[in-house]
């Protein structure tokens, strides 16, 4: 299947699929154990937490004035 798409953060870190993450989260022993709940449960909670990830990241952003124009009044 597709692999995670999280940047790697050394050399020698493997990729994970998505097949191995849905796995792991729900303590399935292998592939054949997943069933199509599985694979909506887990899309639809990245969903949330890339939307909470979101709104931290804009909450938390830092205000950075843009520079001012040569025609701006001072």
């Amino acid at each position: 299947m597709e692999s995670n798409s999280d940047p790697e953060t050394g050399s020698n870190r493997r990729r994970v699929s998505v097949v191995q993450l849905i796995c792991r989260a729900y303590g399935l022993s292998d592939a054949s154990e997943i069933t199509m709940e599985h694979i909506h449960r887990y899309v639809a909670e990245r969903r949330r937490a890339e939307e909470r990830m979101h709104h931290l990241r804009d909450r938390f952003r830092p205000g950075i004035p843009r520079p001012r124009a040569s025609g701006d009044a001072a």
